[in-house]
């Protein structure tokens, strides 16, 4: 997260009542940034991220996809482990081409594996 201080120090020049009002609504946000409870397709808290639960493919190593329901191309995928379930967890996952507007590719040496992932 940003440093609450450079922020202030942006505002210095805005009247005092302004100045006020948005280094308190700064100091609230920058250190309160969560990503939320993982369900499926869900935007995380406070980021424009979604979480997107899939299952690898029935063959080791062969190219899966998941529709991500973005609306546009996603440029990051973070594997996301849920503490709710005893089930979670973080197999090998490996980018076979570029994700595009519908869709990121992956294969696994892992074969019908449950996993979740927080697309951005």
């Amino acid at each position: 997260m940003a440093v609450s201080g450079y922020v202030e120090s942006l505002l210095g020049g805005l009247t005092p009542d302004v100045k006020r009002v948005l280094t308190e609504a700064f100091r609230y946000v920058l250190p309160n940034g969560r990503f939320g409870p993982v369900a499926h397709q869900s935007k995380s808290e406070n980021f424009l991220a979604y979480y997107v639960n899939s299952t690898t493919g029935s063959t080791a190593n062969e190219e899966f996809s998941i529709v991500h329901g973005l609306g546009r191309t996603p440029y990051l995928c973070v594997p996301v482990l849920s503490l709710e379930s005893s089930a979670s967890q973080w197999i090998p996952l490996f980018v076979t081409r570029p994700a595009d507007s519908q869709r990121i590719y992956f294969r696994s040496s892992s074969t019908s594996a449950a996993f979740t992932v927080l697309i951005e």
